[in-house]
């Protein structure tokens, strides 16, 4: 099942080792794959509050996850939600402690791209991330205590940044 109780948290400084741990466990897994791993989402942007959740975005050729990439990753704790809704991208995530989301896409594709401008955006203009902070805090705070509610009601913040750091990455 998909949707999942959530909560949030302050910005944590360890998420970023944990992101690192991570991708070093994940790149023997994927290794000669010519993959590339970023460090995504809220946990990824100091300051932000978040999802105690780290997530990992997997840049590769291709979709085609062979089954012995699968079964490591069963191995890991990870479980497999195919595109879970979203064309273009694997989803897989991990409930045992450190929790992980991870999105793997093809490096290049928009899904790859507007992730990282998202962030990156984020990262160099913290009155947006302190707005976009509060408005998670509202969500909950008002009963969006469910990963797909949650989502749903983030949306159009998102959108609104996202074009945002469209302009802001056109020099506009």
């Amino acid at each position: 099942m998909l949707d999942e109780t959530i909560s949030l948290s302050t910005y944590q400084a360890e998420w970023k080792e944990i992101y690192f741990q991570e991708k070093r466990v994940l790149s023997a897994v994927f290794q000669g794959n010519d993959e590339r791993y970023e460090h995504i989402g809220s946990t990824s942007i100091e300051g932000m509050v978040a999802k105690p959740i780290i997530d990992i975005m997997i840049g590769l050729n291709s979709l085609e996850i062979d089954t012995m990439i699968e079964e490591q990753l069963k191995g890991l704790g990870y479980e497999g939600f195919g595109e879970a809704g979203v064309p273009g991208r694997l989803y897989y995530r991990k409930r045992t402690n450190p929790y992980i989301n991870l999105q793997v896409t093809i490096q290049g594709s928009s899904i790859w791209v507007h992730n990282i401008l998202f962030r990156d955006y984020l990262r160099s203009h913290p009155e947006d991330v302190f707005k976009y902070s509060e408005v998670k805090q509202e969500i909950v705070h008002s009963g969006g205590t469910t990963l797909l509610q949650y989502s749903d009601e983030k949306a159009e913040i998102i959108q609104q940044i996202l074009a945002k750091a469209r302009k802001w990455s056109q020099g506009i």
